[in-house]
C-alpha cells in the first residue's frame, strides 16, 4: 500500500517543460499529470489515478500501463545542499511545508538547460525554475515532504525567444513502426537533422529502439500520441524494468 501511494505521487507528470516564457507553464504539484502536447503548448489533464498498483514492495512492475517511465515535477530552487536540493511549487508561499519537494542528486544526475545544452549541478542556483525527471521504478522513501531522486534536471530559461520542450520515456517501435514512448504520449521522427548524443553529450549512432531517451523538441502535431521531429535526443540507456512491464502488456 505504501508503494502504491508513492507511485500515486510519482506519476504526477508534466509532459513538456517550456524553455520559452515559463510564466505560461503551470506549476506542477504531485497531484497533477500532463498528457502529450497537442500543439506547441501542452494541455493539462489529471490522470493521477493511474499510479495505483504500478509498483510492488520491491519497486518492480506489476501491471501494464501504458505508463511513461519517468515522472516529472517543476519547481523553484530554494536551497542547494551537498546532498539535497530543496524546492517549492509556490514561490509566494515557499515557507509552506506542503509546497516543498526535495530532490536528491547523484554523480549520475544529468543537467541541461531547456535548449539542450549540457550543464552541471554547479550551474544550479537559488531561484532557478527547474524541471526534474525521476524514474517511476526508482525506490522512493515514504516521507513528507516528498523526496525524489533527481535523475535529470532541466534548468528553465524564461528569456529564451524560441519555445521548446522536453520529455523522457522508454521508446519502443509501435504497431505502425514508429518510435513511441511507453506512455504513448510522444512519437519521434528521426532524420539527419536530429542531434543524437549519449550521456556524455558525444554524438552516437546507437539504436534508439528499446532505450530510455531524453527528447528536446520545439513543436508537435495535434495527434495522439503527439508526433515530433526532435532537435536533440539523449540516449540514457536501457531500462530493464520498463521493458519488462511493456512486454507484459
Amino acid at each position: 500500500m505504501k508503494k502504491s501511494v508513492i507511485a500515486l505521487i510519482l506519476i504526477a507528470a508534466l509532459l513538456s517543460a517550456g524553455c520559452g516564457s515559463t510564466s505560461a507553464q503551470p506549476t506542477v504539484t504531485p497531484a497533477q499529470t500532463e498528457i502529450p502536447a497537442a500543439t506547441e503548448t501542452p494541455d493539462q489533464t489529471d490522470n493521477s489515478d493511474q499510479g495505483e498498483a504500478l509498483v510492488d514492495e520491491n519497486s518492480e512492475a506489476l501491471q501494464p500501463g501504458p505508463y511513461a517511465s519517468y515522472a516529472v515535477n517543476q519547481a523553484t530552487v530554494v536551497e542547494i545542499g551537498d546532498e539535497m536540493i530543496q524546492t517549492t511549487t509556490d514561490v509566494n508561499a515557499a515557507d509552506d511545508f506542503e509546497n516543498t519537494i526535495n530532490f536528491v542528486p547523484s554523480q549520475d544526475t544529468l543537467v541541461y538547460d531547456a535548449q539542450g545544452n549540457k550543464l552541471s549541478l554547479s550551474d544550479l542556483k537559488k531561484g532557478d525554475l527547474i524541471t526534474v525527471y525521476t524514474g517511476i521504478y526508482t525506490p522512493t522513501p515514504m516521507i513528507m515532504p516528498p523526496q525524489f531522486q533527481a535523475e535529470i534536471i532541466i534548468i528553465e530559461n524564461a528569456s529564451a525567444e524560441k519555445p521548446c520542450f522536453t520529455w523522457a520515456d522508454t521508446f519502443i517501435m509501435d504497431g505502425e513502426g514508429m518510435l513511441t514512448g511507453a506512455g504513448e504520449t510522444l512519437t519521434l521522427t528521426i532524420d539527419d537533422s536530429v542531434n543524437v548524443v549519449d550521456r556524455d553529450d558525444a554524438k552516437t549512432q546507437a539504436a534508439l529502439e528499446n532505450m530510455d531517451l531524453l527528447v528536446f523538441y520545439d513543436a508537435a502535431t495535434k495527434s495522439v500520441p503527439a508526433q515530433t521531429t526532435p532537435l536533440k535526443v539523449v540516449v540514457l540507456g536501457e531500462n530493464e524494468l520498463a521493458l519488462s512491464n511493456i512486454n507484459a502488456q
